[in-house]
């Protein structure tokens, strides 16, 4: 057995049938074989100095196998994940048409029941684009904007189909506020997601967030009767004096976060 193969089981020994293990070897073997060649190509001829050249670039192996072990389980992990999305939204879909004309035979009510088969698509690609949102946020942050972006797709849709259900349904009156709800979430889902994912500008987005957010529940509470309309305007102004004592809020703590390491400095 030659050096190089020597150094790697010495380094990771066996664990059993491994395939990946193997595979992982065979693959350091050959890049290992591969750059001696390179080296003598250059004019090195002893073999002792190149030998040791060639191990000392591969100086962790373990850590080397473990970063390799962790991609081979992702892509692994990705490639079940997909074949599982894949053959159960076709369970899914098959499922909800069945039942489609189950409930439509059974009761003759095609007027009201197709609404199971819109919403069942529509929950379908909500389910499609909540797997988006958390592939992504997975990622480096400088994609997250396409997270956000699907969240607020998904929550749109999600109000939709509440909304369809309900007009198929129930024919509630005003039954159109469930989509301003549904905007007033899309808002508020957002400004949560920039807020746990700590992003940069994210008490910029609240704060953006809390008069729009405010203007939609003047719609609503004024359509609904909660709050006459003469009295619910001030939610938008109430909502600007939130951002104000927000703002004057973080002004006084930067400014108290400054002094404290000004103080630091004195003390040293």
């Amino acid at each position: 057995m030659d050096k190089y193969a020597e150094y790697i089981n010495s380094a990771l020994p066996e664990k059993g049938n491994d395939a990946v293990l193997y595979k992982f070897k065979k693959k350091t073997y050959d890049k290992m074989i591969e750059r001696k060649s390179e080296v003598s190509a250059r004019g090195i001829h002893n073999e002792q100095v190149i030998d040791d050249l060639v191990m000392s670039e591969h100086a962790d192996l373990a850590k080397e196998y473990s970063d390799y072990s962790a991609k081979q389980t992702a892509k692994a992990k990705a490639k079940r994940n997909t074949v599982l999305t894949i053959v159960g939204s076709a369970i899914y879909l098959i499922a909800v048409v069945v039942f489609y004309l189950v409930a439509s035979f059974t009761t003759h009510d095609w007027g009201s029941t197709w609404v199971i088969i819109v919403d069942g698509i529509l929950l379908w690609i909500c389910y499609l684009l909540f797997s988006g949102v958390k592939r992504i946020t997975e990622m480096r942050k400088i994609f997250h904007i396409f997270a956000r972006m699907l969240l607020a797709l998904m929550n749109m849709i999600l109000a939709v189909a509440v909304f369809l259900y309900v007009v198929a349904i129930a024919d509630i009156p005003k039954s159109w506020i469930i989509i301003i709800f549904g905007l007033v979430y899309v808002f508020v889902c957002d400004g949560a997601y920039a807020v746990i994912a700590k992003h940069r500008l994210a008490i910029l987005n609240c704060l953006l967030y809390v008069p729009i957010v405010a203007t939609f529940l003047f719609i609503i509470f004024g359509a609904l009767g909660v709050m006459p309309w003469s009295i619910a305007w001030i939610l938008i102004p109430l909502s600007l004096i939130v951002d104000l004592i927000v703002i004057l809020i973080a002004i006084a703590k930067n400014k108290q976060n400054k002094l404290e390491v000004a103080d630091v400095w004195d003390e040293n």
